[in-house]
């Protein structure tokens, strides 16, 4: 966190939001407890930028190219367009390591917060104070208009606009300007407490105003951003993204000279860190490719405790995955421990199954809901499938009924061999309860837009990238859909297709009441219920690795807080 954030802010903020606390080194619990709290908050070589070089390129190594960077689109919900983005775009608030939203005063000289009871029963309202100073790339000032028209687009009532989620901004009454065009008054209709996940990043209102502007402006193309760094082109051939020190930044100046982001194969991201030709990436979660990026001579692992989760999603309007007996036969047929244990090898890290689908170990309110549908119990599974009417002909035989048999499809990124060899374990575990499962391999710029979204599939793995906003980030992938204008209904991000009135209201009043507390009841109710339902089997949660060169500095494991892209740096010149 940069020096000159309000503490009186920073401690309203804090009332009001459902915050992460990533837990820190410094344990007084015994040994067997403390164990999954020995992963540090975060791993970035922190250093002092006055003690660092100025001037150097950054190699900067991604797994995917996305033709969309506008991060609030449907097209651009990947990590990937997070982590450009966030070098050039603004945000009114940023993370601290302990997941704590705070104002970034690179934006927001200040916050005030009335919250409902303030006025005996009022609305809630929020006032962010903005940075006059802070403008566009092309001149524009960044005034409460961006944030008005941003909410409009997102909020999910204008036709046209492909957004990624209205979470939030679908409780935005009003945003007007307060005193002058600086600050940005935002009226809730219903009260919010995870307010700060809004706007992040902020688009330019010129982006916002239109859906073909918001579906066109930034797809293969970032023309217009704010932040310490500039867009300085890009190569879809060279699958190249470089960025450089913005010469127009009112903030302290990026210490590098320029970015250069290079999209490759994950195998091939292994063997560039090792030969010089990228400085740094994210590893996946592969023993294979950790002990090769630990072996580099000038290069490091660093890690943290990630705020995010693998899981295994079921598809439930799937023919065969329609039926919630099934869905827990798989959840009881699967032996998370062993998959953990596979995925984690030679990292030497806490693999714990994980309990509940919004909170995770060390978060305020964390509780392990899964039950009996968390247990390894193929005995058990073999039952619910029986119960199901899936008859198995012979002992470890493919199960059937009225002569089909019970066969699901198991997608696959191609070429990831991790998730290959996920998915084989999978396979072999269910045959042993009677179900056939079918690996089937597909481009990985294709596995979400074309099969999980549009629902062309059974069973699918990824990952859930969490942050400060347990609600916020994750709410729409497990409500209940919304309906279109000719009556059938449209998903959104919840790719399983399974809802209920009841896990909808649970999580509603998670987001409205501001009371800690009741805020924990409610998301563990909903989580309750979700396992009931046999949405998504939560796997582990997962250790975030990046391989970074050792003379790189603010840089690696940022675990639940946020990157100052201008403080990263060289500790020698190059």
């Amino acid at each position: 966190m940069r020096p000159g954030t309000s503490r009186a802010v920073a401690a309203a903020a804090s009332v009001l939001l459902i915050a992460v606390t990533v837990t820190s080194c410094h344990s007084s619990r015994g040994d067997a407890e403390s164990e999954a709290a020995t992963d540090a908050a975060s791993a970035l070589n922190p250093t002092d930028r006055d003690d660092l070089a100025q001037g150097g390129t950054l190699r900067w190594g991604l797994n995917e190219f996305p033709a969309q960077w506008n991060p609030h689109h449907a097209d651009g919900n990947l990590s990937t367009v997070d982590t450009v983005m966030a070098a050039l775009m603004p945000a009114p608030f940023h993370t601290d390591e302990d997941g704590i939203a705070v104002p970034d005063p690179d934006y927001v000289d200040d916050v005030d917060v009335r919250t409902p009871d303030d006025d005996g029963g009022g609305k809630q309202v929020v006032t962010l104070h903005l940075n006059p100073d802070a403008h566009w790339s092309d001149g524009t000032p960044i005034t409460w208009r961006d944030y008005d028209s941003m909410a409009r687009a997102l909020a999910g009532k204008q036709p046209g606009f492909r957004i990624l989620g209205a979470v939030g901004y679908d409780r935005i009454a009003s945003v007007r300007a307060g005193a002058d065009d600086f600050e940005a008054v935002i009226t809730f209709d219903r009260p919010y407490a995870e307010y700060a996940s809004l706007f992040s990043p902020l688009l330019p209102a010129e982006y916002t105003a239109s859906a073909e502007k918001f579906d066109a402006g930034y797809r293969e193309d970032i023309p217009v951003t704010a932040g310490p760094f500039a867009f300085d082109g890009i190569d879809p051939s060279a699958q190249t993204l470089t960025l450089r020190r913005s010469d127009d930044w009112w903030g302290a100046p990026a210490l590098l000279d320029r970015i250069i982001f290079r999209a490759m194969a994950p195998e091939a991201l292994d063997s560039a860190f090792l030969d010089g030709g990228i400085d740094t990436y994210a590893l996946p979660l592969d023993s294979a490719s950790y002990e090769r990026a630990s072996s580099a001579a000038d290069g490091e692992v660093r890690t943290a405790l990630a705020p995010d989760y693998r899981h295994i999603t079921l598809n439930g309007q799937s023919d065969v995955l329609s039926d919630v007996d099934v869905r827990h036969a798989i959840f009881q047929g699967v032996d998370r421990r062993v998959l953990a244990e596979a995925a984690f090898g030679a990292i030497d890290r806490p693999h714990e199954p994980l309990g509940n689908h919004l909170l995770l170990p060390g978060h305020r309110g964390y509780a392990d809901n899964s039950g009996e549908w968390g247990d390894y119990d193929p005995e058990h599974a073999k039952k619910l499938l029986d119960a199901a009417g899936w008859r198995a002909p012979a002992d470890g035989a493919t199960r059937t009924r009225d002569g089909a048999p019970l066969s699901v499809d198991f997608l696959v990124p191609r070429g990831h061999r991790p998730a290959q060899d996920e998915a084989e374990l999978v396979q072999g575990m269910l045959a042993e309860i009677g179900i056939d499962v079918r690996i089937e391999a597909v481009s990985g710029d294709e596995l979400f837009s074309n099969y999980v979204l549009p629902g062309r599939y059974d069973m699918v793995a990824f990952v859930n990238t969490g942050g400060g906003f347990p609600l916020s980030e994750t709410l729409q992938q497990w409500s209940g859909p919304v309906t279109r204008a000719d009556g059938t209904p449209k998903w959104r991000a919840n790719v399983g297709r399974i809802s209920t009135p009841e896990i909808d209201a649970a999580l509603d009043k998670g987001l409205e009441t501001l009371d800690p507390g009741e805020a924990d009841e409610r998301i563990n109710e909903a989580d309750r219920l979700l396992w009931e339902a046999g949405h998504t089997l939560p796997l582990y949660q997962r250790p975030e690795l990046v391989a970074v060169r050792t003379d790189i500095a603010n840089l690696g494991a940022v675990g639940a807080g946020s990157l100052d892209y201008a403080d990263i740096g060289f500790t020698d010149q190059r």
